[in-house]
């Protein structure tokens, strides 16, 4: 019978072999699905909109940039890199995109009057109709005009109203200012007067009306064919930051995503921005007359649809007339952000009082939010609230929203607290999540009242609370003190499309108009919150920055800030290489184009490969109370960007892949060896037989190794065929592993096939020998006999728990190993399940093969069983002889499984060392009761 014939009879062996490559097969398969979700994950989310982020080297004087981790907030005012070097970056070969972008300025305005409308609608009056329509023929039809209603009394009645405005930054709440003003309101009336030319009809108020109102600089109340309108206090003042960019380069970088940009690739070149020469061009457009469509979509300004005309024209007469524009003066094109996310709300209440003054009823209050209806530099009356019960028929002449007053008082720029935020460095979290402080500045006065009002009446200072607010911003040095520039609305951008062009796991910063939000997640006291999104500050101060209200090109960036034309302002290039192919093909294209710019003496971040991570922020200093203690606002988290995110997270997982593969199969192999020396003192009769044949130890021990070298030629063969269908390296060294594990383990066999002297075990008179009386002590007694079985199979067992303590370990280790940042996340979630299921098959081979390893004496079981039960042993007695053979060896196996579990959780996973030491407990006692039920 030759070597294959007899490892074929030998179905221990055979069963062992095959056992062995299919473990191998799945284990292989298994992880390089996962191993491939792995790299799938890792480069779908790994190149953003740009793969290099340039900017100026830093001051060496300052912290350093906290490692790893890039600051969002790159477009901070501070440039350093010139145009020049811009288009030397354009130039070069790898480069398809170069997208500068800077902060501008700091922009302050008070916005528009509020007022109050009190539907007091008069009906359809031609005279009237006709001198406020422009031209439109469809609202001279009467038909179209319902009958005439108020929510007013015909006779005057006294009201109290009460103007109030609040602001939120998600965590406290403050007023900025309550005033309240009384007077008598009645229904309006048409006045039918003789004049030198005929007759003139005009509205007045019912006779004995006082009007209401509040201090300078608003104005009354008056009566019109709708409404009559009450003057409110001024809304409190807003502070917004600008940023310049290059419009064509920025579409390029964004796609699609961009367009809001295109009129701004239209704007003038910078000879022909006179400030004084566009506002009188629009001046003149009163005198020219406009059509209804010019109204509606804007007149044309330069291939323009300027839709907002009319505020920049207002805003423009304001200024003009109170001496801000000079020669010098320019206009600024501007794309407005929509809407916005700052927390102010201003509401009216309003009480009919009696002739003593005593309240007699309330009417109600009305409020109006700044919300998507506000537009910076430009307004479409976001505080024009409504008297309750009224209804808006000013609708009947069409739009009029292009003749809306827009701003009060023109933009004060500045570069005042404009900077982006400082942080200092702190400790690492487990996981690698960055622990960061914020530095506080000084205490920023906001919420102050202009001096003098549009008249040049002055204005009562007592009207607002003004507010302190914490500086976590510095100031920008500018050049030349620049003249009074004319903001001109060319479009509007909405920050939301930005920011899903951007993506989430990727989100490499922007710049000023894509901010990224704040989470308050710890108070001052340490405490766990709910995720609180913290709000930004009217002053812009604070560390929440909000969308920009503005983006402007670089002329306009030079007329807010003074700069020559060619200063050394740009903040930072965002870069995108012309290599194609995911992060891992383009990286050494990137790589050297990022060497190319680094020569140019600037600081070139490869960001390909980058992810969003969140940082810990701790806020000192944030408020102070009545008394000027100042206290702290908690911790705060931020997603910044986490550089070379994806080789540590391929990497890192790659590894637990790997480590997980090896652990499920050198625990495999390992178990094999134990059954397998346990399984050749069975052959030692066959050896004794052919020794006395004549065969020497040599060749007995050559013919046992014959038909271990079919089994590894099997397990040699299919780690060939698997490496080649895999073509991994990781599975060439498992295959080599398992075939040196198991030729070790068959040359331990076949020493254990040398000839031994054996002594019989059981005198007849020893009083050592204990009486078996019971399961426990019969099941002892059989152990203690078959001493090196038991052990081999205690081993084995103890083996098996180590393993399966390794695994879990490495499983909950994963979430830790992948890292803090969001492509963590997703890659982690990606090798969960090939993960699971590979800790899950190591666990059942391991446990398969202690269960074969306790059948290998399976013959001399069944035969003192039967002497037993011949004995009359009855069935229980004779389960728990089992139970009890099996309870002992799991005790003596115990604390190997559990201090290997521990020793392989403190090498592999420390940070769950201690889980792994409980898995391995639980594995050794789950595998008694498992053992007893399936060995019988």
């Amino acid at each position: 019978m030759n070597a294959v014939q007899r490892f074929i009879r030998s179905r221990v062996l055979l069963l062992t072999a095959a056992i062995l490559i299919v473990a191998m097969c799945l284990s292989v398969l298994v992880q390089s699905q996962s191993q491939a979700a792995l790299n799938r994950t890792v480069d779908e989310n790994s190149r953003g909109l740009y793969d290099i982020l340039v900017q100026a080297k830093p001051d060496q004087t300052q912290d350093g940039e906290g490692g790893s981790l890039i600051q969002p907030e790159i477009a901070n005012g501070q440039g350093g890199i010139s145009f020049e070097q811009l288009e030397k970056i354009r130039t070069m070969g790898q480069t398809a995109v170069a997208a500068p972008i800077s902060l501008v300025s700091r922009v302050s305005q008070n916005l528009e009057a509020p007022r109050l409308n009190a539907m007091d609608y008069l009906g359809y009056n031609s005279g009237l109709a006709g001198a406020v329509t422009a031209g439109d023929p469809s609202a001279m039809d009467s038909g179209k005009w319902p009958a005439a209603e108020s929510v007013l009394s015909d006779s005057p009645k006294k009201y109290r109203l009460t103007a109030s405005a609040t602001s939120s930054d998600g965590v406290n709440q403050q007023t900025l200012f309550k005033t309240s003003a009384e007077g008598t309101l009645g229904k309006g009336r048409l006045i039918q007067e003789q004049t030198a030319g005929g007759s003139n009809v005009r509205i007045a108020g019912p006779e004995g009306e006082t009007g209401i109102k509040f201090p300078a600089p608003a104005l009354g109340s008056e009566h019109n064919l709708f409404n009559l309108t009450v003057a409110l206090p001024l809304a409190p003042e807003v502070t917004e930051s600008v940023v310049a960019v290059d419009p064509a380069a920025e579409r390029a970088l964004l796609g699609s995503a961009g367009d809001f940009l295109a009129p701004l690739e239209k704007a003038p070149p910078a000879d022909a921005r006179d400030a004084g020469a566009i506002g009188r061009h629009f001046e003149s457009l009163f005198t020219t007359g406009l059509s209804m469509e010019q109204l509606e979509e804007g007149p044309d300004f330069l291939g323009v649809k300027l839709k907002h005309w009319a505020p920049l024209m207002t805003q423009y007469q304001q200024a003009k007339r109170d001496g801000l524009l000079t020669d010098d003066s320019q206009a600024i094109p501007l794309i407005v952000r929509s809407g916005t996310s700052l927390d102010l709300q201003y509401s009216v209440k309003i009480e009919e009082l009696d002739a003593s003054g005593k309240v007699v009823k309330d009417v109600g209050t009305v409020s109006r939010s700044l919300d998507k209806d506000y537009l910076p530099f430009v307004s479409k009356s976001p505080f024009a609230l409504e008297w309750p019960g009224s209804t808006d028929h000013s609708k009947l002449l069409g739009s009029t929203a292009s003749f809306s007053q827009g701003l009060y008082n023109p933009a004060t720029w500045s570069t005042a607290f404009a900077a982006a935020p400082q942080y200092q460095d702190g400790d690492d979290a487990a996981n690698g999540a960055s622990e960061k402080s914020a530095t506080p500045g000084d205490w920023v006065t906001v919420n102050r009242l202009p001096e003098k009002s549009s008249f040049g009446a002055p204005v009562d200072q007592t009207q607002r609370k003004p507010v302190e607010e914490r500086s976590y911003r510095e100031d920008l040095e500018t050049g030349k003190k620049p003249a009074t520039p004319l903001p001109m609305v060319y479009g509007t951008f909405d920050p939301a499309a930005v920011k899903a062009a951007a993506g989430d796991v990727n989100k490499l910063p922007l710049g000023g108009y894509d901010p990224t939000p704040m989470t308050l997640s710890k108070d001052a006291e340490g405490k766990e919150v709910e995720g609180t999104e913290l709000k930004p500050s009217l002053s812009a101060t604070g560390l929440v920055s909000q969308s920009a209200g503005a983006i402007t090109d670089y002329y306009g960036l030079a007329a807010a800030r003074g700069y020559d034309s060619n200063a050394d302002v740009i903040d930072a290039i965002r870069v995108k290489a012309s290599a194609a192919g995911n992060w891992k093909t383009a990286q050494p294209e990137v790589e050297k184009l990022a060497t190319q710019i680094r020569e140019l003496g600037l600081e070139a971040t490869v960001v390909a490969g980058s992810a969003r991570e969140d940082a810990n922020i701790f806020v000192p200093g944030y408020s102070k109370d009545d008394a000027g203690k100042e206290s702290p606002l908690g911790t705060v988290q931020q997603s910044w960007v986490r550089q070379d995110a994806a080789d540590a997270v391929s990497g890192s997982l790659t590894s637990t892949n790997i480590t997980l593969l090896f652990l499920t199969l050198l625990g495999a192999t390992l178990l094999t060896g134990a059954s397998t020396v346990s399984y050749i003192r069975q052959r030692r009769s066959e050896a004794g037989i052919l020794r006395a044949m004549g065969w020497t130890q040599k060749r007995i021990r050559s013919w046992v190794l014959e038909e271990f070298a079919v089994g590894a030629a099997a397990l040699a063969a299919a780690g060939v065929i698997l490496s080649l269908l895999s073509w991994n390296i990781a599975t060439v060294i498992v295959s080599v592993t398992m075939l040196v594990i198991y030729s070790g383990a068959a040359l331990l066999a076949a020493q254990q096939l040398r000839h031994r002297v054996v002594i019989d075990q059981e005198p007849q008179h020893d009083e050592r020998l204990v009486t078996v009386d019971s399961p426990l002590t019969f099941a002892n007694r059989q152990l203690t006999t078959n001493r090196f079985n038991s052990i081999s199979l205690a081993v084995a067992v103890g083996v098996f728990g180590a393993a399966v303590g390794a695994l879990i370990a490495l499983l909950i280790d994963i979430p830790r190993a992948a890292g803090a940042s969001a492509l963590s996340g997703l890659a982690a979630a990606s090798i969960a399940l090939p993960s699971v299921i590979l800790a899950v098959f190591g666990v059942v081979v391991g446990l398969l093969l202690t269960l074969v390893t306790g059948r290998f004496e399976l013959h001399a079981k069944r035969e003192y069983l039967g002497t037993l039960k011949a004995m009359g042993w009855n069935p229980d007695m004779l389960g728990q002889v089992r139970f009890f053979e099996n309870a002992l060896v799991g005790t003596v196996a115990l604390p190997l499984g559990v201090l290997g579990a521990l020793g392989l959780g403190l090498i592999l996973a420390p940070y769950a060392a201690l889980w792994a030491g409980l898995a391995g407990l639980l594995a050794v006692i789950c595998w008694i009761p498992i053992a007893t039920k399936v060995v019988k």
